[in-house]
């Protein structure tokens, strides 16, 4: 078996039908499977599932268990050389899944690699990071990284200094689509499932880095994703679940003290934000969205500052 595609889906059918059905389009030259973890969905997914695709394998979860845990239960299942995860509102186009397995087949040192996805308008998403680090926090909450985005200094935090045109080495690209051998999955282990809905492939691609294999963006590997509105980078769960997220991978990676001073610094900017907006939001007419309510950067103030909730190491199981 070359690939096995591995589908997270809640409450996302009609999305998940157009995802399934692009892969079925678009993986004839690749021996795949495709197995699909859902996370107690009741939009009829389970039945569509049955009723359209019955060759997918369907791991039907009694609960949402979350993105990782139920990715984890997924890879578990899955048989192929390669592995891969893809979000449930994407398309792949022709050749995409061919030109990934193909990258990693020919670089065992790649242990992960992701495709370009564009919005369906043909915008190109930004899905290639470096890790989190403080002096990325401090130029996010000085918004210098948007108002210099072409600087190889400020734009770091996006990359928004590099076309995206060519294939590149990358500390980190997004978990929509990204593709990983069996040995690297193996060697770095499951994702951690502590993470909050979201950047769980941060802490991956950090492990397999310390493994001493590289993570590459691919850009002839072509995705489209509908990111739903629900869950679209701008929501407030997104951000507040994003902002706990790289939290975490500071205090498990860097320590207690780096992940204090992200704290205060994510706490002042978001402070700055929304007294910024109080004033200024009536003043320009300007209906409060996410990014302009300041209620939403109070709450990210409140949750930074819950230095209750700092990192721990987990207990060891009792013997």
């Amino acid at each position: 078996m070359d690939l096995s595609v591995c589908i997270v889906s809640y409450n996302c059918r009609d999305a998940l039908r157009d995802c399934l059905a692009s892969i079925q389009r678009t993986a004839t030259g690749l021996e795949h499977e495709i197995i699909v973890a859902d996370n107690a969905s009741d939009d009829g997914t389970l039945e569509m599932l049955a009723n359209e695709f019955g060759q997918v394998v369907c791991l039907a979860n009694d609960e949402n268990l979350g993105s990782a845990a139920a990715t984890n239960r997924a890879m578990e299942r899955a048989s192929g050389d390669f592995l891969m995860m893809l979000d449930p509102d994407t398309e792949v186009q022709p050749g995409a899944l061919e030109h990934l397995i193909a990258f990693l087949r020919g670089r065992p040192w790649v242990g992960a690699v992701g495709a370009r996805l564009t919005r369906p308008d043909g915008e190109l998403e930004l899905t290639c990071h470096p890790f989190p680090s403080l002096a990325l926090t401090l130029y996010a909450q000085l918004a210098l990284h948007r108002l210099f985005p072409r600087s190889s200094v400020f734009g770091a935090y996006d990359m928004t200094w590099w076309d995206h045109a060519a294939p590149r080495r990358v500390d980190w690209v997004s978990g929509a689509c990204l593709a990983v051998s069996r040995e690297a999955w193996e060697q770095v282990g499951d994702l951690d499932e502590e993470y909050s809905k979201c950047s769980q492939e941060i802490d991956w691609c950090y492990r397999l880095a310390q493994e001493g294999l590289e993570c590459w963006y691919l850009p002839e590997a072509k995705v489209i994703h509908h990111e739903a509105a629900s869950w679209s980078s701008t929501s407030r769960e997104r951000i507040l679940a994003s902002q706990r997220s790289n939290l975490r991978f500071f205090g498990k990676h860097y320590g207690r003290a780096p992940e204090v001073l992200a704290r205060l610094m994510v706490a002042s900017g978001a402070v700055v934000r929304g007294n910024f907006w109080n004033i200024a939001g009536p003043l320009l007419a300007k209906p409060p969205g996410i990014i302009t309510d300041p209620h939403t950067h109070s709450e990210v103030a409140n949750q930074a500052l819950r230095f209750e909730q700092l990192y721990r190491e987990p207990e060891p199981p009792a013997s």
